[in-house]
This record gives C-alpha cells, sequence and structure tokens, in this order.
C-alpha cells in the first residue's frame, strides 16, 4: 500500500495523483477520485468502497476543504488542466 505522503504516480506521466470528493450523479453517494495532477486524462479512478470512503472523510473531517470547493484534497490546489473527455452515457 502506497502512503498519501510518498504519493501516487500517474500510470502514463510519473506525476503525483490528486484525490477529490465526488458525488455519483443518480445516487448523490460521495466516493473519492484519484486524477493525475498534470493532466485529467492520464488517469482517473474511482474508490466507491463504503467503509473505505467513511473512513477517510471521518479522519479528514475538520481538515479538508468541502466537497463543494473543487480544491484537491491532498494539497488544496486544483489540476492545471481540466480533461475534456465526455462520460455522460447515454440513456
Amino acid at each position: 500500500m502506497t502512503s498519501l505522503n510518498k504519493g501516487i504516480p500517474c500510470l502514463v506521466c510519473g506525476e503525483q495523483l490528486t484525490i477529490r470528493l465526488a458525488k455519483g450523479r443518480k445516487s448523490q453517494k460521495t466516493f473519492l477520485m484519484l486524477i493525475c495532477s498534470r493532466d485529467g486524462r492520464h488517469f482517473r479512478g474511482f474508490v466507491n468502497d463504503r467503509e473505505y470512503v467513511d473512513g477517510v472523510l471521518s479522519r479528514l473531517e475538520g481538515h479538508a476543504p468541502s466537497a463543494e470547493a473543487a480544491a484537491d484534497l491532498v494539497d488544496g490546489t486544483t489540476p492545471s488542466r481540466r480533461s475534456k473527455t465526455n462520460l455522460e452515457r447515454g440513456s
């Protein structure tokens, strides 16, 4: 298991991945998103395990920016470029 202090490297460029809070479109459940800090198109992964997500949120409670602020949980910044990938699924 990799420590967040060391960071998790992007599979494409090797930059540290950042962790953000996100919500499901339909379920509105909170989950964690790991995204490349250099370019969001390189890597984007999601952690949906309720027990793990709740544990992370409880540890960060009072120490992290709000979910509405698009800030990163690791260093308080947002990636420099947003992905232009359309992830919407057809109905």
